[in-house]
């Protein structure tokens, strides 16, 4: 801001001016939150394993464990296998969420422990997807490396866990 005001020292600096210096910083602001959203769904992407817990409003919990290039569901008693081609589950991120300019409305809301870890909470909403409607606002925990711990969405009342500790394939 002080560069800006030195920039505009000779003229008169007015609040419209001043309104557009604030405004490009705050959008500086969101591109990054916007980027460190973005990178949190890559590494998630390309984690070795983990875990994930999802409750939707009106279905039964249903968990998803990915351990490199294999998929296992459980919605119900029992597991389901679902193989999937090497670097799939990257392709399959890019396709969702295909550049964090992709995001809008990003920023950090605060901060959380999440089972003992810290978290910084993000904002955002993500890009629509082909033939459905626009989705609302998320919410994104963010763990201090780097990885989602939680995921929430109010518009379909979704809450989603993600663990990355001692995940193993739950059937051959």
């Amino acid at each position: 801001m002080r560069a800006l005001a030195t920039i505009f020292a000779p003229a008169r600096f007015t609040p419209v001016l001043a309104a557009v210096a604030i405004l490009a910083q705050v959008q500086g602001a969101r591109a990054d939150d916007c980027q460190t959203i973005y990178n949190a769904y890559e590494a998630l992407s390309k984690a070795p394993a983990y875990r994930q817990t999802m409750t939707f409003a009106g279905v039964p919990p249903m968990e998803l464990i990915a351990v490199g290039d294999a998929i296992y569901m459980k919605h119900g008693p029992s597991w389901q296998k679902m193989p999937v081609e090497p670097g799939m589950r990257a392709a399959m991120q890019k396709q969702t969420m295909p550049s964090a300019a992709a995001l809008k409305a990003c920023s950090q809301v605060g901060t959380e422990t999440v089972r003992g870890q810290a978290a910084t909470i993000y904002q955002y909403t993500p890009p629509p997807l082909e033939g459905a409607d626009p989705l609302g606002p998320q919410r994104v925990w963010i763990g201090d490396k780097g990885l989602p711990l939680r995921m929430t969405s109010q518009q379909e009342n979704t809450d989603v866990n993600l663990f990355y500790d001692n995940v193993v394939a739950p059937i051959p």
